[in-house]
């Protein structure tokens, strides 16, 4: 009886590690892969945690973004990319808010 138990045991776990073991890992294409890109190909996408406007060559870029940064990226146009005013700061600051509020970098 306790070598049925025991084998159930080590079957259990087994199945258990096989089906939780290895997690999936998503490879994203590479840049490269983005064929005919030209600057009337660019999107932009509205950065909702940000406030601003990101700008990518093409919706092929714009994708490989959203996978590598495990996001579904779904606001997007090419009409955002006439709103220059609020396209997003190449930095990590917010550089471009210290127009309207008068602080200077410290």
């Amino acid at each position: 009886m306790n070598i049925r138990l025991l084998s159930a045991l080590i079957l259990s776990v087994f199945f258990l590690l096989k089906s939780n073991g290895a997690p999936n890992v998503k490879v994203c294409d590479l840049e490269s892969s983005c064929k005919n890109v030209t600057e009337t190909s660019a999107i932009c996408l509205f950065e909702e945690e940000t406030n601003c406007i990101r700008k990518f060559a093409s919706l092929c870029h714009l994708l490989i973004a959203g996978c590598r940064e495990h996001k579904v990226l779904s606001d997007y146009s090419d009409v955002y990319c006439l709103m220059d005013t609020y396209l997003c700061e190449e930095t990590p600051t917010n550089e471009r808010w210290t127009i309207f509020y008068g602080h200077g970098k410290d």
